[in-house]
C-alpha cells in the first residue's frame, strides 16, 4: 500500500472540514483557502458543476458558447481574472458546443469521502510544483483510491491547474484544448462512472491544482482515526 502523504499546514487547514458516518470521522467537501481573486472552490461546488454538465449538456453548451465573445484570437479572457491560452483556437470551443448539443444526459455522480481524501493526497503532493498523475511515491490514481476504500470497475483521474472557480475547472476539462482524444471530457461524461472525489489546493507553479477522481464503484474504508493522524 502506498505511504500516506504528509500535508503542509495550508493543506491541513484546507482539510479541516470533517463529518461522521457510523461514528467515524471522514473528509467531505472541505473549503480550501481562497485563491488570489477571492473566489473559493470546494469539492461540493466542483461536483455540482460536473453533474450539471452531465445531466444537462445542452444547457452547458450555452456556457461554452459564451466563451466565443471572450476569445481574442489567442486567449479566452475573463474580466479581472485569468486568461486561457488556446492551442486550438476557436475551433476547440465550436467542437465542444457540437459535442454537448449531441450528448445524452447522464446520471449524477455521488461524492465519495474516501475518494476526496485520495484526491487531496495528490493535491498535497503537487503543492511544490509537481504535475501529472504519478505521485511522488510513484503511486497511481488507483493506488491512492485504495488507501481509503475499495474500488470496482474502471477508474479515472482529471487534474486542472491554475483555475479559480468550479465553472472554470469544468469548462477547461470539457473543452480539453490541445488534447485531441479529449480524455478529460470522456471521464466527465463516462456513463460507467458513478462516484467522484474532488480536492483543490495551492500549486507553486500554476497557483492552484484541482484533482478529480472517478470510479464505477467504491466502498469506503472507515477508519477511527481522523485524517490529521497522517501529519
Amino acid at each position: 500500500m502506498p505511504r500516506s502523504v504528509k500535508y503542509s499546514l495550508q493543506i491541513r487547514l484546507a482539510l479541516s472540514g470533517l463529518f461522521c458516518v457510523g461514528g467515524y470521522s471522514l473528509l467531505l467537501a472541505s473549503e480550501y483557502p481562497a485563491v488570489a481573486n477571492g473566489e473559493g472552490v470546494s469539492a461540493s461546488t466542483v461536483l455540482r458543476e460536473m453533474n450539471l454538465a452531465r445531466q444537462d449538456p445542452a444547457l452547458y453548451a450555452t456556457y461554452v458558447e459564451a466563451l466565443r465573445s471572450r476569445f481574442d484570437g489567442r486567449f479566452i479572457i475573463f474580466p479581472g481574472r485569468a486568461k486561457w491560452r488556446m492551442k486550438e483556437g476557436l475551433s476547440a470551443i465550436e467542437e465542444t458546443v457540437r459535442f454537448l448539443r449531441n450528448a445524452r444526459p447522464e446520471q449524477p455522480l455521488t461524492l465519495s469521502p474516501g475518494m476526496c481524501r485520495a484526491a487531496a493526497d495528490h493535491c498535497a503532493d503537487q503543492t511544490t510544483g509537481r504535475t501529472g498523475h504519478r505521485g511522488g511515491d510513484r503511486s497511481s490514481p488507483g493506488d491512492r483510491l485504495s488507501r481509503y476504500g475499495i474500488w470496482r470497475g474502471p477508474w479515472g483521474e482529471n487534474i486542472a491547474y491554475g483555475k479559480t472557480s468550479a465553472r472554470e475547472i469544468i469548462l477547461a476539462l470539457i473543452i480539453d484544448d490541445g488534447r485531441p482524444a479529449r480524455t478529460h471530457r470522456k471521464n466527465i461524461f463516462d456513463h460507467n462512472f458513478n462516484y467522484a472525489g474532488v480536492a483543490y489546493g495551492p500549486h507553486e507553479l500554476y497557483g492552484s491544482v484541482c484533482t478529480i477522481n472517478f470510479a464505477s464503484g467504491y466502498t469506503e474504508r472507515l477508519a477511527k482515526a481522523v485524517i490529521g493522524c497522517n501529519f
